[in-house]
């Protein structure tokens, strides 16, 4: 009697045993069978594992970032970046953001500003518009960083007038025969010894400045550049 008991009594462990293992099994197995991830997300323990850039219950949200734009040029730039304009003003950034692995669509453009001097174009601009383009993805973490810079084929170009008289129109690349390569800007320049902001212009190892007084001297200087981004020259006259 007590063998049988014994011989009872091992089998419901072993039976229960199996049991648990088999339950085990298959409560592990199914804790996953209904679960979907995506973006390359796995599961484990009835969890979503979400790969980089990626969060939520499924791994459905992208995660966002951004991307700074530097102006290192001499005047502030127009920015459109995916339809949202902004101003960068000389020297500082603006910070656009998005979602990962999104696409910025950015174009921008700047030109020089005469300002409060006398110019026959009512909007005050000299010398060319300058333009950038181009089409980058937001980063999966932090801030992607991209400087706007003025190639080596234009310069900056500044102007100071230390004659007794005033300028009342210059002259930038007199001569050149291409299109666009000679300027002429109807822009006084008053005789104060200030330097004044112009505009960019197109870069030549003999680039020069031809300039007009009020009592119809005309003065001409040579340019001298580095050709890198972002030169500038200061025409000092006389």
């Amino acid at each position: 009697m007590k063998k049988a008991k014994f011989f009872i009594t091992t089998v419901f462990i072993l039976v229960a045993s199996v049991l648990a293992v088999v339950y085990s099994s298959c409560s592990s197995s199914t804790n996953c069978t209904n679960v979907v991830c995506l973006n390359g997300g796995s599961c484990s323990g009835g969890k979503c594992q979400c790969p980089a850039g990626f969060s939520g219950a499924r791994c459905q949200t992208r995660a966002n970032s951004a991307i700074m734009y530097t102006n290192n040029t001499y005047t502030p730039i127009t920015i459109n970046v995916n339809g949202t304009t902004k101003t960068i003003p000389a020297g500082t950034s603006a910070a656009f953001a998005g979602q990962y692995a999104s696409q910025a669509v950015m174009t921008a453009n700047t030109t020089g500003n005469s300002g409060s001097l006398a110019n026959s174009n009512p909007s005050g601009l000299v010398g060319m518009t300058l333009n950038w383009s181009r089409t980058d993805s937001f980063p999966i973490t932090d801030t992607l960083r991209i400087p706007l810079n003025v190639g080596p084929t234009y310069f900056f170009l500044r102007m100071q007038n230390n004659d007794p008289k005033n300028i009342i129109d210059f002259y930038v690349n007199i001569s050149f025969p291409g299109p666009g390569e000679q300027v002429f800007q109807d822009v006084t320049i008053p005789n104060n010894g200030v330097v004044y902001d112009m505009g960019y212009y197109l870069a030549f190892s003999s680039s020069n400045v031809q300039v007009q007084t009020s009592d119809s001297r005309v003065i001409w200087k040579a340019v001298s550049l580095p050709f890198t981004n972002n030169q500038s020259c200061t025409i000092s006259i006389p």
